[in-house]
């Protein structure tokens, strides 16, 4: 518009908090201040890299945040947040029943077995000649 001209139509919509660009400085600002002692900078720098180059493939900065929280509680070093973000943005719903197995084999293991030998103390062993 030049000078002159009266405004017309709408104005400019409102950017609300959510759709604002985080910066790796403003995200490893929140890493700080979630930690008991500020890390050293060698650290800092390096996990600044990370988030900008997680930031420049467009990733969320919710998903950043969550396997920062993922770094800080597992106490790793900056060059797996890469992965931590791809386990939070790629990780699968588990059900209750992949989750644990009652033989301990875990969710691989076949659970249509009724015989679990530690819930299942009357089935006698057949080796050695039927005790143990």
């Amino acid at each position: 518009m030049d000078p002159g001209s009266s405004l017309t139509g709408r104005g400019a919509p409102a950017t609300d908090a959510s759709s604002a660009k985080v910066s790796a400085k403003q995200l490893v600002g929140e890493y700080v201040r979630g930690c008991t002692r500020r890390p050293p900078e060698d650290f800092l720098g390096h996990l600044g890299r990370k988030i900008n180059a997680l930031l420049d493939e467009r990733f969320e900065a919710d998903d950043i945040r969550a396997a920062l929280d993922k770094l800080r509680a597992k106490g790793l070093n900056p060059s797996v947040l890469s992965s931590l973000v791809n386990e939070v943005v790629n990780a699968a719903p588990q059900s209750a029943a992949a989750l644990s197995s009652a033989s301990g084999a875990g969710p691989w293991a076949s659970t249509d077995s009724s015989y679990t030998p530690y819930l299942n103390p009357t089935a006698e062993p057949t080796t050695f000649g039927g005790h143990l």
